[in-house]
């Protein structure tokens, strides 16, 4: 992935210096840029995650990850105007490692974009403050998943999708376990989802240690 990024980012430049103000001023060109940049953050998370053992645990601010993980998404979010809506907590402050909630927040909203992106659901996202745990929910009112996927959700190649490759969910899942958290589909008997969710997962990690 590391190559193509760098491709794309070489090309960016060369343009820019080509075309200078007229295209550098574009609010276009000015998107692609910051999400060219966002993607190299969000791949130097996964290489740091993915080495052993992980490390890095400690208490961070819950909103500031949460919003970058969105920021991620902003061209995807932006034509859905008033069907997706934030829910944040300035306070929150969780005890783990926040490359794993990055990572996890991101596939979750991709998942959830990918539900409701071509249709009128809407989406939600929500930083909660339980009794012993911070949770961030996603909630989308796409197609929902059907009780016979339920169980398998995390299987690793397990996906219903035609071009899925059944990793995200799985990896997710394990490095949030591996950080001290969990992540998991929210039932529909639980009190804090959202009453016209069609899906909703959560992703918790203890609060910050005194």
């Amino acid at each position: 992935m590391r190559h193509p990024l760098l491709g794309i980012k070489a090309g960016l430049e060369l343009l820019s210096r080509t075309l200078g103000p007229q295209l550098t001023g574009l609010d276009d060109f000015r998107l692609v840029t910051a999400q060219v940049a966002r993607l190299e953050e969000l791949l130097r998370t996964w290489q740091d995650l993915f080495a052993s053992p992980l490390s890095g645990a400690g208490t961070f601010a819950v909103e500031p990850v949460v919003s970058r993980a969105l920021d991620l998404f902003g061209h995807r979010l932006r034509p859905f105007a008033d069907r997706f809506s934030y829910a944040p907590h300035a306070e929150a402050k969780a005890h783990g490692i926040a490359q794993a909630l990055l990572h996890a927040t991101s596939n979750l909203v991709a998942n959830a974009l990918d539900e409701t992106e071509r249709g009128s659901g809407r989406l939600l996202v929500r930083v909660l403050d339980a009794e012993r745990q911070i949770e961030v929910r996603v909630s989308d009112e796409g197609s929902g998943i059907v009780a016979a996927n339920r169980d398998r959700i995390f299987e690793p190649r397990f996906t219903t999708k035609e071009r899925g490759s059944g990793l995200g969910l799985y990896i997710a899942h394990s490095l949030m376990e591996r950080s001290g958290g969990r992540v998991w589909l929210v039932g529909e008997d639980d009190p804090s989802r959202a009453a016209w969710a069609r899906t909703e997962f959560a992703i918790s990690l203890p609060k910050e240690r005194s």
